[in-house]
């Protein structure tokens, strides 16, 4: 006669332990999401890009500056490689930024100047090439955007916190020692002076004009001109008429054009692109799930390095 126990319905892995479970899948499909991106990024290329490993053969550069510019090393080294390969006759400089911090995009900047005294750099802006992203491309021969671009914002900014009102009601003081009154010029914790507002205001005014200085070399325009748009952003339509940009275009324009000024008659050059992405699959993964979460978290924050967006 069966007993109770073989009566009772029988529970599957699901029933008896539901959070592992879901657990379970989420790592399952993770895991498959993570392969699937691995398979596709190293599937998706054509015969022209394959050849550039053929030793001899006549390239392109492709460089991407996209994001926020928080570093320059990866980009500058690329552009470097791309500058000592004989066989890379030319470099197009895809933008899509909207700045960063000031240093980085300076450097990006002299990189992008160098390359060009050396050979032809072509520079095409998509949604966003502003500020640090502006700054970084304009050495280019020719500037390539379109009529939607929002490029220009020429100028400098930084945020400090104040937060001396809400220590006062939590009751708690912050000490600070230093060696002159305008070390700790812009500390969160205690009110801003005159001096304090002077001093950063010239600190900011040096950068700006450093800024506009390398604009105003680079495009030929004067200095002035560029202080006049008071650091406003503006269509690449509006920035063509001042000499921002030299003509409207899709990245496909800037590339023939770049064909055109290095004398490549071949339809489909093999291409060399960059600079490659310092991070795993599953860091790719979450980067891009998290990608517009971390930008409107990055415009929240304050900001107290001085930065050319």
């Amino acid at each position: 006669m069966p007993s109770n126990n073989d009566l009772a319905p029988k529970t599957g892995f699901r029933q008896r332990h539901p959070v592992l479970f879901v657990f379970g899948v989420l790592f399952v499909a993770m895991a498959l999401s993570t392969g699937v991106m691995a398979l596709f990024s190293s599937a998706t290329f054509d015969a022209d890009e394959i050849s550039f490993a053929l030793p001899g053969s006549e390239k392109l550069g492709v460089a991407y500056l996209e994001g926020t510019i928080n570093s320059s090393a990866r980009m500058v080294s690329f552009l470097r490689r791309m500058r000592e390969d004989a066989n890379v006759k030319g470099v197009l400089l895809r933008v899509d930024s909207g700045g960063g911090g000031f240093g980085p995009s300076q450097e990006i900047y002299r990189a992008v100047q160098t390359l060009a005294e050396k050979k032809p750099v072509v520079a095409s802006f998509g949604s966003v090439a502003a500020s640090g992203g502006y700054y970084a491309a304009c050495p280019a021969k020719v500037i390539y955007a379109l009529p939607g671009t929002i490029t220009g914002s020429i100028g400098v900014r930084s945020m400090f916190p104040n937060v001396t009102g809400a220590s006062g009601k939590l009751g708690f003081t912050f000490n600070s020692f230093t060696t002159g009154r305008l070390k700790d010029a812009g500390s969160p914790f205690r009110e801003m002076t005159d001096e304090d507002r002077a001093y950063l205001q010239d600190l900011l005014s040096d950068l700006r004009d450093i800024f506009v200085g390398d604009v105003a070399q680079a495009r030929n325009l004067k200095p002035a001109d560029l202080n006049a748009l008071q650091g406003k952003a503006m269509t690449a339509a509006n920035a063509l008429t001042i000499g921002l940009v030299d003509k409207m275009g899709s990245q496909e324009d800037a590339l023939e054009e770049l064909k055109k000024l290095t004398g490549i008659t071949r339809k489909h050059p093999p291409l060399v692109k960059g600079p490659p992405k310092n991070e795993s699959r599953l860091e790719e993964f979450f980067g891009q799930m998290g990608q517009s979460f971390v930008r409107g978290m990055n415009a929240a924050l304050p900001d107290p390095e001085p930065r050319a967006e």
